[in-house]
């Protein structure tokens, strides 16, 4: 299962969830509103994590990663970042949608699109975030990591559909089911926290009435550290992804992003994938690697049902 990756930032504040002995009128668990002092003990505490992760000492990580990105420099002085690959096709006619490279959804495809994403946008805003990030106020010693980007961008989701529709026959109805990662989340995690939080982490979404659909574990790959998963809301029966990384593993993301988005692009040239792959290879061959991250089960949905 392919990863894709973000340029991400650190999450806004979240809510520590309050939960009364009743729920509410339908029995659900209710979560009342956070106090000034609570937002200001989350505060204080946001502040000190960010301390520990921007300075935790790593020195082999932290020492790889100033070469690593002169390396990423050297990179984009040989092969210099291709002209914008919008199409110079007349405008798309009213109601459609046109991106670059072609890619093209007409004005049926395009509203179904719009529709579906206002449905992921809802579901995610109203339900799956607010799980999210109760589930973050359990445990102090790890946090969130881009938050405010959880949810991919409208023109992204039609990239993905229109190549879709055009490569393999889909509809843009079963071409946006197929957007596994519109909503996403990822956890971060002290490097000797990091398998037990995953673990754990994983039982409370399913404790929140999240259906696991599956998990790749990376951190024996070549080219990608972390662990990759994705769950079901069952109500809506929408597909989300949660990451989850340490440190140096995010960073490591966040160094590879322009790679991996080189690697996506067809006009990116035979030898210079081959040097891409292997800046991939040397960036993941320099992260820590935390006790027991190599245990963490994968799982797909064929093994869960059996």
């Amino acid at each position: 299962m392919g990863i894709e990756r973000l340029n991400e930032a650190d999450a806004p504040e979240v809510a520590r969830e309050q939960v009364g002995d009743q729920g509410d009128a339908n029995g659900d668990r209710v979560v009342a509103p956070e106090t000034r002092d609570q937002r200001t003990c989350r505060t204080e505490y946001r502040a000190t994590v960010e301390a520990e992760y921007g300075a935790a000492p790593d020195s082999s990580w932290d020492t790889a990663v100033l070469e690593l990105r002169k390396a990423w420099a050297a990179h984009e002085a040989k092969w210099p970042p291709p002209r914008d690959s919008r199409s110079s096709h007349a405008p798309a006619a009213p109601g459609a949608w046109r991106g670059d490279s072609d890619r093209y959804l007409d004005p049926d495809a395009n509203a179904e699109v719009d529709h579906g994403c206002g449905r992921i946008r809802e579901v995610a805003e109203n339900v799956i975030t607010p799980a999210i990030r109760a589930i973050e106020a359990e445990d102090l010693n790890r946090h969130l990591i881009g938050l405010e980007y959880s949810l991919k961008s409208v023109d992204r989701i039609k990239e993905k559909v229109a190549d879709a529709v055009r490569y393999k026959g889909r509809t843009a109805e079963e071409a946006l089911a197929t957007v596994k990662d519109a909503i996403r989340f990822t956890f971060c995690y002290s490097e000797e926290g990091y398998t037990s939080g995953v673990l754990e982490d994983c039982v409370r979404l399913q404790d929140r009435g999240l259906q696991p659909f599956d998990r790749v574990s990376s951190w024996e790959a070549e080219e990608y550290k972390g662990v990759n998963s994705r769950w079901r809301e069952p109500e809506s029966g929408l597909l989300f992804e949660v990451q989850f990384h340490t440190r140096a593993s995010f960073e490591a993301k966040q160094i590879t992003h322009a790679a991996y988005e080189r690697l996506r692009s067809p006009a990116t040239s035979d030898n210079e994938r081959d040097e891409l792959q292997e800046f991939q290879r040397k960036v993941s061959a320099a992260i820590p690697i935390p006790p027991g991250a190599t245990d963490i089960e994968d799982y797909s949905p064929e093994e869960r049902n059996g």
